[in-house]
């Protein structure tokens, strides 16, 4: 009898592991950036988006070694979590990742490295573009003796340069005549509908068009374009390789 039940949890036992490890090793499926229209514009990519997959609900920790970034429920199938990158794009660099993720009683630790490489160093000028205000001076001397002084600012201002559309010929504001004849400033209420109805058409396919478009790319790496001006003012284009490593 002891044999037998001695038998019975030593099944159990291996079963509950041989689930457990199971659950362990297909639990996350791929971990890559996601690569869309934000790595492409005069300006560096605001965020970084990784796109985790897995195949149970579970939740999920993405810290750093000093603080908790993000947390929360990812759902079944891909995910995309996007942390800020303002700061990860001022020079070359490695930035490391905590990802935890909680299925009942697992819990699975990844470290996810991003390696930013700049193609060029470029020093940021960090003040904004804004007048600039000049100083004169005046003085008046006798010899060696200042006898008066004076100092003025010149305050530049910028220039304000609006172009209006122009006019049409027969552009009468003031002109009664123009809404006396009821004829020439009605439509056709058929027209209204139908030019109404093509509109929503047009929408609708716009939207289904674009649903159809978007298809999700994962890569391993990434390359980022933007401008940046340097310490003289000069706009440099400035491109960043990013590369997404795993580790257990």
């Amino acid at each position: 009898m002891t044999k037998k039940i001695f038998s019975l949890v030593f099944l159990f036992l291996s079963f509950s592991f041989s689930m457990f490890a199971e659950i362990r090793t297909t639990l996350l499926f791929d971990i890559a950036l996601v690569d869309d229209e934000r790595y492409k514009g005069p300006n560096p990519p605001a965020e970084i988006g990784i796109g985790i997959e897995i195949t149970k609900d579970a939740y999920y920790k993405l810290s750093t070694d000093k603080d908790v970034i993000k947390g929360g429920l990812l759902k079944k199938g891909f995910n995309i979590i996007n942390i800020k990158a303002n700061h990860l794009f001022e020079k070359s660099g490695s930035y490391i990742y905590l990802l935890d993720l909680k299925f009942n009683d697992l819990i699975l630790k990844k470290e996810i490295e991003i390696d930013i490489r700049l193609d060029s160093e470029v020093n940021v000028k960090k003040t904004e573009d804004k007048p600039q205000d000049i100083e004169y001076g005046l003085s008046l001397f006798i010899r060696d003796e200042l006898i008066a002084s004076s100092k003025k600012m010149h305050y530049e201002k910028f220039p304000l340069n609006i172009k209006l559309p122009p006019l049409p010929k027969n552009y009468r504001p003031f002109n009664p005549n123009a809404r006396t004849d009821p004829i020439a400033n009605s439509f056709s209420i058929l027209s209204a509908v139908a030019l109404a109805y093509e509109l929503i058409k047009g929408i609708k396919n716009k939207r289904k068009a674009k649903k159809q478009a978007f298809t999700i790319q994962k890569k391993k790496q990434i390359i980022a374009t933007f401008m940046r001006k340097n310490l003289a003012g000069v706009g440099k284009e400035v491109k960043a390789v990013i590369l997404l490593s795993i580790k257990d």
